[in-house]
């Protein structure tokens, strides 16, 4: 059976995978966390792969998690109709990965909050996965979340995504 698929992505800081439960909740579908998939396969925490390898190899594992979601998972047998698969907040910047996941349904988390509303959240985050909040003064890590933040906000308006 065809399961649907849908994507919660969003902004550095926002409830990405609070938002994934409750619609997951809300439709009765699978829930499965991209990076906890990743971390599976490889034996790596995200940050760890990061630290090691570099973001790119994050990305080529994210890449090729999605591939693999995109055409083995949804066929498979289950009594439920469908998956919300959670993505890290980069993932859209990503060329390759981009093109599986807008095939589908996205939801980007935190597109109502505002820049001051997810930095709040953002520079509470424990093992960010962003390096600019390891190094520097409070003033530092705010201009490159607002920088991030801007890129973001960017990429999630010009795509045909729901916001």
């Amino acid at each position: 059976m065809e399961k649907e698929l849908i994507f919660v992505t969003g902004y550095f800081g926002a409830p990405i995978k609070k938002t994934a439960e409750d619609i997951a909740n809300k439709k009765n579908y699978d829930l499965i966390s991209l990076d906890d998939e990743i971390k599976k396969s490889d034996g790596r925490s995200v940050i760890r792969i990061c630290m090691i390898m570099g973001e790119h190899e994050y990305r080529n594992k994210e890449y090729e998690l999605l591939l693999k979601l995109t055409t083995d998972i949804p066929k498979c047998d289950s009594d439920k109709k469908g998956i919300v698969i959670y993505c890290g907040d980069g993932v859209l910047h990503d060329e390759m990965s981009k093109n599986i996941i807008e095939k589908y349904s996205v939801i980007i988390a935190g597109a109502d909050m505002t820049a001051e509303e997810l930095w709040s959240k953002a520079k509470n985050i424990k093992d960010s996965t962003h390096a600019f909040m390891y190094f520097g003064d409070e003033e530092t890590k705010r201009r490159s979340f607002d920088d991030l933040y801007y890129r973001q906000h960017t990429l999630y308006t010009s795509l045909n995504l729901r916001l």
